[in-house]
Order: C-alpha cells, then structure tokens, then sequence
C-alpha cells in the first residue's frame, strides 16, 4: 500500500516539474520574440535617424512579417516613461516609441551644437509579451528598451516627425 502511494507522489512530482520547465521555456521565447521586435525598431529608427514615415513603414513591414500582435480597442501607451515622452505609437501594432531630446550621458548639458540643439538625443520602445492562458484571462508584459545615443547632426534630426 506505501509503494502505490508513493509511485502516485512521485508522477504528480515529475508532472509538475515538466510544467513549470515548459513554462520558463515559454516565457523565455516570449521574451526573446519582444525584444527582437524592439532591436528591429531600434534598428529602423537608427537607420532613418529617427522615428519618421520611412521607419515607420519600415517597422510596420517588419512586425508584419515577424507576425507580431496588432492593436486592439482600448491598447494605448503612457504619456511618459523614464523620463522620455511619447512621440509614437505603431498605429497597426501595439507598441511604443518614446523620445528624450537631450541624452547626454553624463557629459555637461550646456554642450551644444553649431544650432544650439543638444549634442545627443535618444529613442525607447516598449513593446508587449502576450500571455493568453486558457482558463485564465489574458494578460500582457511590457518590455522596454533604450537605444543608443544619436549625434545630432543638424536641426530637426530628433524632432520625432
């Protein structure tokens, strides 16, 4: 009788071990598809020196082709996040572009340029992980990711237009 219920323990042990090592590895490919859809982002809006309608185009044929979520009724983003405001919100996707004017990185912010525009200015994305578990309600992760500084070459290099 000891022997029954201890085979019974142990496969209710393994089972919820294969469960919570199927979880992580959900998680972790979730995580890995959101940030390779804020590098891409990134990326375009490194390449267009800044968030306009050649990178948006850009972005949008990207998460297309990476099958990535679209925007529902009542998806919006945060005014602010870390210090940096939103200029951008992918209008066929949900995610987020946010735009600091003036990220100079611990050197003295009264360097300016030959037009008097901040040395540097910075872009972050923040785009979401879903989670839809049956049984339970769905539910999404955000992940945020800030880019590189950019020179600013001349005037309206980061206006966000």
């Amino acid at each position: 009788m000891r022997e029954g219920v201890g085979g019974i323990t142990l496969y209710n042990m393994i089972i919820i071990f294969i469960f919570i090592v199927f979880a992580l590895l959900a998680a972790t490919i979730s995580y890995y598809k959101a940030f390779k859809v804020n590098s891409a982002i990134l990326y375009s809006v490194d390449k267009f020196e800044g968030y306009n309608a050649a990178s948006r185009e850009e972005i949008t044929e990207t998460l297309n082709s990476f099958g990535y979520m679209r925007r529902t009724a009542g998806d919006s983003c945060a005014k602010e996040r870390n210090g940096m405001e939103l200029i951008g919100e992918g209008s066929p996707h949900y995610y987020c572009v946010y735009y600091e004017s003036d990220d100079t990185g611990g050197i003295d912010k009264n360097d300016r340029n030959d037009d008097n525009d901040p040395l540097y200015y910075n872009y972050g994305v923040v785009t979401y992980i879903f989670v839809d578990l049956p049984l339970l309600r769905e539910f999404k992760v955000p992940v945020y990711t800030k880019g590189e500084r950019i020179y600013n070459f001349s005037d309206g290099q980061g206006d966000g237009a």
